[in-house]
């Protein structure tokens, strides 16, 4: 049931318009968190945090026969699109990728300062580069959290991908009171980091995503270089062209968004495999 939730969420958010605001708005997370426990400290942590978590893994856990299934298709459907968000990380590439084709700068950096929250597109080709590897950066961010809300949903259910995304936005929100939280949040995207880098290498060239994390594979980071030196990696080194930088840059990304549109199917394919071991 768990696969089938996840392959509706993932159809539902390549829809355009329409959903709540509740649903759409980038700081629903912290305001969650805020209205649950306005302050920060421990017990604040396990009031916004900890508390919710529990509560949805005990009713998640409590549904069963055909009405629990419906009820988690539901519930569950409408838990992932509030944790993943209803805006698709590759339809705003998609979009990205239509500007940069048309030549658009302004439109392009525009969209891009909306969809990532990347900075101004300097005139030059060393500022156009440096631009361009800031938002593929933030892409593959964006997708490798994705990845890892889906593996918590898969292995462990929807308390546990909650955990993650709650934990994370009180990192946010309360960076001085997160010493606990950020050790956590290290440990929840450990595993998921190191999938989605196997998955890229499948996907890419294995050979030089194995050389480029080879010294930080084992390491108790946040993960984050391993998955942008992973997908860099994975797309191959940068060949020598004539083209301009805004071109190549364009061309990067519609290759990046190729590799992560396959990582993807890879982690589909895991969840699927997961799906039918036994209990």
């Amino acid at each position: 049931m768990k696969l089938l939730v996840i392959l509706l969420v993932l159809a539902l958010r390549r829809r355009d318009g329409g959903w709540p605001l509740w649903l759409t708005r980038e700081e629903r997370h912290q305001r969650f968190i805020d209205r649950l426990s306005p302050g920060g400290g421990a017990l604040a942590w396990w009031l916004a945090v900890a508390l919710p978590t529990l509560l949805v893994a005990l009713l998640f856990s409590w549904l069963c026969g055909l009405a629990g299934a419906l009820l988690t298709l539901l519930l569950g459907g409408v838990l992932l699109l509030w944790l993943i968000g209803v805006e698709s990380e590759f339809r705003r590439m998609d979009t990205l990728l239509v500007r940069g084709r048309m030549n658009d700068r302004d439109a392009l950096a525009g969209s891009a300062a909306r969809a990532f929250d990347t900075g101004p597109l300097d005139d030059g080709p060393d500022n156009e580069r440096a631009w361009f590897n800031d938002l593929a950066g933030r892409f593959v961010l964006r997708a490798g959290d994705l990845f890892a809300v889906l593996f918590w949903v898969t292995v462990l259910g929807f308390g546990a991908a909650l955990l993650f995304v709650l934990n994370r936005a009180w990192l946010r929100r309360h960076p001085e009171h997160s010493d606990w939280a950020r050790s956590l949040d290290i440990a929840l995207a450990w595993i998921p980091a190191r999938l989605t880098a196997l998955a890229l290498a499948l996907v890419g060239h294995f050979g030089m995503v194995a050389q480029a994390v080879s010294g930080r594979i084992w390491r108790l980071d946040d993960s984050r270089g391993l998955l942008t030196l992973a997908a860099d990696a994975a797309l191959g080194g940068d060949a020598d062209s004539d083209e301009p930088a805004f071109q190549a840059g364009v061309n990067r990304l519609e290759a990046l968004q190729e590799l992560m549109l396959r990582a993807l199917a890879v982690w589909l394919i895991f969840a699927a495999l997961w799906a039918v071991l036994p209990t």
